[in-house]
């Protein structure tokens, strides 16, 4: 069920971040993460721990669209990252 929830949310992410832009590359990054979950979840699960610190992180995304802050789709982005992190640390 886990597996089930962090691949679902996952999906939407890599949609809002491609609605974004994604200038940084990090949809192909999750789409990476949301395989290992398939094969390893242990192993994608601390990988995708290790990106939500430090500078450049998966926190500070920003989704932008005709250079102006998407704010709905930020919301949700927001809301999605932090039930992420929460499945992803159990």
């Amino acid at each position: 069920m886990k597996i089930k929830n962090i691949d679902s949310t996952l999906k939407r992410m890599i949609e809002l971040l491609r609605m974004g832009g994604d200038v940084e590359g990090w949809a192909v990054a999750l789409e990476g993460i949301r395989a290992d979950f398939h094969s390893d979840p242990k192993y994608a699960s601390s990988k995708l721990m290790s990106m939500y610190g430090g500078m450049g992180s998966l926190n500070d995304l920003v989704l932008y669209g005709d250079g102006q802050a998407l704010v709905v789709e930020n919301n949700e982005f927001d809301f999605l990252r932090a039930q992420l992190y929460e499945l992803a640390k159990r």
